[in-house]
């Protein structure tokens, strides 16, 4: 029905300009044409039907906008219901729990931030990755979580992937300050 009304106003529109031109009319119709348009855009952005996620990126990048949005609970929502897809490998499997760990850590539930970071480091415990400067704030969290004993043990197994990335070694401060 606002199609036909579109098209109504449209046609409308172009036979006043030509026959009875005058700027109030043509005004007047302009946005008669201009409030369709709105109207129809409206109604096909509420009633289409939202993507369904099913890929790795759909969720981790959804995710990231709603944490930018500061919509916590969503984002961990969202990175949930990505854990449960069994098409994602180890490594996006783990990139969506230190995501959560991420952002459980951002609201300073050191408990459950651990949690995730332990199966973040369980998933790609054979796989070679590279170092990062967050993994301190990681470490720092089983402190805060009162698991030290698990901290030293993460440092630990991060400081023997030294073999493939020297960055690692940065954490050995981090180890003696554990052992005082």
């Amino acid at each position: 029905m606002l199609y036909f009304s579109l098209i109504y106003d449209v046609i409308h529109l172009i036979y006043r300009a030509i026959t009875q031109y005058s700027l109030e009319n043509f005004v007047y119709d302009v946005l008669s044409v201009i409030r369709d348009l709105i109207v129809i855009w409206i109604i096909v952005k509420i009633t289409r039907p939202k993507k369904k996620r099913t890929k790795f990126k759909h969720f981790h990048n959804a995710a990231i906008i709603a944490e930018m949005d500061k919509e916590y609970e969503k984002a961990l929502d969202i990175r949930n219901e990505g854990l449960k897809l069994p098409t994602l490998n180890n490594e996006e499997h783990a990139s969506l729990y230190a995501g959560n760990g991420g952002t459980y850590l951002y609201l300073k539930d050191y408990n459950n931030a651990t949690l995730c970071f332990d199966k973040a480091f369980e998933l790609v415990q054979e796989e070679e990755f590279p170092y990062d400067e967050q993994y301190i704030e990681v470490i720092e969290s089983y402190v805060k979580a009162n698991r030290k004993e698990d901290a030293l043990k993460l440092v630990e197994s991060l400081l023997q992937r030294q073999s493939y990335d020297k960055k690692f070694k940065k954490l050995q401060p981090v180890r003696e300050k554990l052992l005082i």
